[in-house]
């Protein structure tokens, strides 16, 4: 008899506590009496695509990602399963698996962005059996009192439809569900995560980030400990510094911890180090990624086009000398080049410094902003679709800001953020 498999096929969501998808999948295998098999893909059209001439992903976010993965093997493997790893789209792997085994049903993450939303469209058209779970965001779709279509335009709007009501809440995290025994990878591991789990992270990275659920939690617990969180809104600006932010979002983009478990944890420590501005500012953060994640959803398609979700005229053209001058540190605003090469070394920079950046992009460098999130997609560890694009798509007037674009005044800022010049002098060396 042909094996009965439920497939929980990963997307960004690499972890095993506190997620909704892989308990539906785990759930459906035992009532049916299939195995489970976690199926991870190196889709090409992210790892081996490009945008605009730009590839898709960059040294760092394949690293992270391949170390995520890994660490997610481990874990899985600790328990009595596996995760098969293919370098082809989704749906070819799942054609594969079907000639050995028999697919009795699809659980992933809800997508996100427009091409993940056409890959499950491929995979129920070849007569899979598919279902989408929201298992990375702080609410449920059910819990929300407007349907999508009807999302509020503005994150401020969003903030105080969800906070206004009480039965609005982060559903608290989840165990570990029971897992089943594995069953053989039918193909070999792709040649694609040989080089990123031998890529070493830059010696200039000020907070070293490696993938995995385990390096989620010992970071976040020993960030709680430093009792930094009670001081986070004062400090988050702040360019550079170990503890000045959470730098949590690498592990929130590529999955590794929830954001609900992070909202349960920041309560834990109200109880006990005493609630106040800043520890309520870090939840606010997080509201603010679980709109993108709803407004890029609502938006699909739109959010990608120049004239973005609102059809407003952005400017901004594609001059290669230009692009090349900002993307690579060297427009003479010195903020902003500093900025740059701390990307460009280490695949991170402070919220802040994107703002500055993507000011100067669309603004003074007068550049379509599309280039500017496309560069941001192929450099970041902590790309995430939803984030990258929204914060462009806002600070270029085409998005979700009420203001009609954000334009910064890159020498107050500077003299504001960095008045001692320490993070300059520091990457403009």
């Amino acid at each position: 008899m042909t094996p009965e498999i439920v497939v929980w096929l990963v997307r960004d969501t690499c972890r095993l506590a506190d997620n909704p998808a892989l308990q539906r999948a785990s759930r459906l295998a035992k009532s049916i009496g299939a195995r489970l098999v976690p199926l991870a893909c190196l889709e090409p059209r992210r790892w081996a695509g490009e945008q605009f001439g730009l590839p898709r992903i960059g040294e760092h976010w394949a690293r992270f990602r391949a170390e995520t993965l890994q660490s997610l093997r481990n874990d899985l493997s600790g328990r009595g399963c596996g995760l098969w790893i293919s370098a082809e789209e989704p749906v070819s792997a799942l054609v594969r698996a079907r000639q050995k085994y028999r697919v009795r049903a699809v659980i992933s993450d809800a997508p996100l962005g427009t091409e993940e939303r056409l890959e499950m469209e491929r995979i129920q058209a070849e007569d899979f059996q598919s279902e989408v779970v929201y298992a990375d965001e702080l609410f449920r779709l059910e819990q929300l009192p407007f349907d999508l279509i009807d999302l509020p335009a503005t994150f401020s709007k969003f903030r105080k439809v969800v906070e206004k009501k009480t039965e609005i809440f982060p559903d608290p995290p989840q165990s570990i569900p029971d897992l089943t025994l594995s069953l053989e990878q039918p193909w070999a591991d792709p040649s694609e995560l040989i080089g990123p789990l031998r890529s070493q992270i830059s010696p200039e990275t000020e907070v070293r980030t490696s993938g995995g659920e385990a390096s989620a939690l010992r970071h976040w617990q020993a960030y709680l400990a430093t009792r930094a969180l009670s001081h986070y809104k004062v400090t988050r600006n702040a360019l550079c510094g170990p503890t000045q932010s959470s730098h949590l979002s690498a592990w929130l983009a590529h999955g590794c911890i929830s954001a609900r478990q992070v909202w349960s944890d920041i309560l834990d420590y109200e109880r006990t180090e005493g609630a106040n501005e800043s520890t309520y500012w870090l939840r606010f953060e997080l509201l603010w990624r679980d709109f993108f994640r709803w407004y890029s959803r609502a938006c699909d398609w739109t959010l990608f086009r120049r004239r973005g979700p609102n059809n407003k005229d952005a400017g901004g053209d594609h001059n290669r000398r230009r692009f090349a001058v900002w993307s690579a540190g060297n427009t003479g605003c010195d903020i902003v080049d500093a900025a740059m090469r701390e990307l460009n070394q280490t695949g991170w920079m402070s919220n802040r410094a994107r703002q500055l950046v993507a000011s100067h992009l669309v603004y003074e460098s007068n550049l379509d902003w599309r280039l500017g999130a496309a560069y941001f997609e192929s450099r970041l560890v902590d790309f995430d679709v939803a984030s990258n694009w929204g914060n462009w798509a806002y600070i270029a007037g085409v998005g979700p800001d009420p203001r009609g674009g954000r334009i910064f005044n890159l020498n107050e800022q500077a003299g504001r953020y960095d008045p001692d010049q320490t993070y300059r002098r520091r990457w403009l060396q």
